[in-house]
């Protein structure tokens, strides 16, 4: 090879990463905004089968619930199995049960395929959370957590909304089932991921499994895993009841409106990439409670809106405070888990987030009925508020934010 070959050479096997990385994320962005389409269309979908409207939530709640509790079943099973076959296996098995939800002859139907589709959906981001720190360079990995959460973002912020702005336009049906024809694509584009061979050593799925629930006899991975728990219980409390919050006065929102404000939730996509980066910079504690801050200041906002630029503000401080903690504790919980179990970790990390998720939807719902908005943001803020005692708590020296 000539001396000037040799940049272009170099040039090639950088973009290699990179290319993988958005792939990885595109990937992750319809898996999870599949598990959460049902939010903005919930009048549209109690209306078809005949339910409350209020009742129409459990949809997303079993929905969420399986995505969650799948965490488990596929993250330690990332440090051992093929990624890409993983992710592109879950993207195609999610396309063909969200086609098949939408011909569900009853509600009860509907919510058990929502439900198996969302664990089928969780072996995406399980697999390419995982694979964004074998593909990373060592001083680039908080970025390229952040890509994948930034992903995150994306798929929640579509799910919340595109499908209502669709359903607006059409019907809530072509909703779900443009969703499932871009999981699909998406299944197919994931074969096309570096093959990378996994950092643990091959040996029985049991003992992958134990080491994962070893996670728990640590302090640091245990208050880490505790902060995003109140993070995401408070947080997804509040999402869920907005829709509602936004169809009573002063706002009285259709599906396509809800869906709009809630497309204010992208700015997730930028902002955890850049958290990421900040990581090496100030610290990763300093990240998330910067970041939780700002969720607090969106609760704040939410509460106390009247006008719709004053919920989009709302939005905006929400979902950017949420996703600029993410890939920071990551980075915190990659550098307190055994070798290894990294992948695992991550996962479990998912996990208790959406677990927790899923339980706001529906213990918050007694809160609504006898509080209401109020209520659930109160409730949401004291959440979030311990999450921020847990992450000062967790305070370490700047040498270990990398």
């Amino acid at each position: 090879m000539s001396v000037r070959a040799l940049p272009a050479a170099a040039a090639e096997r950088t973009a290699v990463p990179w290319a993988a990385a958005a792939t990885a994320s595109v990937a992750t962005c319809l898996a999870v905004a599949s598990v959460y389409l049902t939010q903005p269309i919930f009048p549209e979908i109690a209306a078809h089968f005949g339910v409350a409207d209020q009742d129409a939530r459990f949809a997303f709640t079993a929905a969420s619930l399986a995505y969650a509790l799948s965490f488990f079943l596929f993250g330690p099973l990332t440090d051992r199995l093929p990624l890409r076959a993983m992710g592109s296996a879950g993207a195609a098995g999610l396309a063909v049960l969200l086609a098949l939800a939408v011909f569900a002859p009853g509600f009860g139907l509907f919510v058990a395929l929502l439900s198996v589709a969302g664990i089928v959906a969780a072996a995406v981001p399980s697999a390419m959370i995982a694979l964004m720190p074998r593909l990373a360079p060592p001083e680039m990995k908080g970025m390229f957590f952040g890509l994948v959460i930034g992903a995150s973002v994306a798929g929640i912020t579509l799910g919340r909304s595109m499908t209502g702005v669709v359903a607006d336009a059409a019907d809530w049906r072509t909703a779900v089932l443009g969703a499932a024809a871009l999981n699909l694509l998406s299944a197919g584009a994931a074969l096309t991921l570096p093959n990378l061979a996994a950092p643990a050593a091959a040996g029985p799925a049991a003992k992958a499994y134990a080491a994962v629930l070893g996670l728990f006899r640590g302090a640091a991975t245990v208050r880490l895993l505790a902060l995003g728990t109140c993070l995401f219980f408070g947080y997804l409390g509040v999402a869920t009841f907005l829709t509602y919050r936004l169809q009573q006065e002063p706002f009285g929102f259709d599906a396509a409106s809800i869906g709009l404000v809630n497309l204010a939730g992208l700015v997730g996509v930028v902002g955890a990439p850049l958290a990421g980066r900040l990581v090496p910079r100030i610290g990763a504690p300093a990240v998330v409670l910067s970041g939780l801050a700002a969720v607090l200041a969106g609760i704040a906002l939410l509460g106390l809106a009247a006008h719709p630029a004053v919920v989009t503000a709302g939005v905006l401080a929400l979902f950017a405070g949420v996703f600029a903690c993410q890939p920071a504790v990551l980075v915190l919980l990659a550098a307190a888990a055994p070798p290894g179990s990294q992948g695992g970790a991550s996962s479990l990390y998912m996990l208790v987030c959406l677990l927790a998720g899923a339980a706001a939807s529906a213990a918050l719902g007694p809160v609504w009925t006898f509080a209401g908005w109020t209520g659930v943001v109160a409730t949401g803020a004291a959440a979030v508020a311990a999450a921020g005692l847990l992450a000062a708590a967790a305070r370490r020296p700047r040498s270990v934010s990398a």
